[in-house]
């Protein structure tokens, strides 16, 4: 019986120590298990990074050519408006169209505002009124050019730089296209 008894018990043994061996087995695939599912976690989080990046990226290009398509494009307010008219329009003469361009009141002319500095400073318009009289004097009527007569001429009607432009914007654009040629 004691040998039973110690056979039973070594039987015991054994099965212990290989149901010892399978639980170790065992709980190194669960480890091994867990690791790989970290893993892929830590794998999940870096590849939504990369899209939350990327979207990121992309929405900014997206602002960025908004913006440079914005910035490259004519605005609204410049574009002139054509009015459609019939072959027979009055406005009709020698085979050229004269039409007048609808301008926005809100746009200022900075030409019209435009002074020369002689005009903002007194003390060199006093000058500059004794300079001429001095050069008025010396000047020799025999060498001057046709530029020279022209010249004394707008002069004389007080006619500038910015006073030709602010006139020559005035009217159609036939108008103005004439005006300016015969100058």
């Amino acid at each position: 019986m004691m040998e039973r008894l110690e056979e039973s018990k070594n039987m015991e043994a054994a099965e212990r120590a290989k149901l010892e061996e399978e639980i170790q087995a065992k709980q190194e695939e669960v480890q091994r298990i867990q690791s790989e599912v970290n893993s892929k976690d830590e794998e999940t989080k870096r590849l939504q990074e990369e899209v939350e990046n990327a979207r990121n990226a992309r929405k900014k290009q997206d602002e960025m050519n908004a913006a440079l398509l914005m910035a490259t494009s004519t605005p609204q307010h410049h574009h002139v408006e054509e009015n459609e008219h019939d072959e027979n329009d009055d406005n009709m003469l020698n085979g050229h169209v004269s039409r007048d361009l609808d301008t926005d009141d809100n746009i200022v002319d900075p030409v019209e505002e435009r002074r020369t500095l002689a005009e903002r400073n007194e003390r060199l318009q006093d000058q500059l009124k004794m300079l001429k009289e001095d050069l008025a004097g010396t000047r020799d009527e025999t060498k001057e050019t046709a530029m020279d007569k022209i010249h004394r001429e707008n002069v004389k009607q007080g006619r500038d730089k910015y006073k030709t432009l602010r006139e020559i914007r005035k009217g159609n654009t036939k108008r103005r296209v004439d005006q300016f040629e015969n100058m």
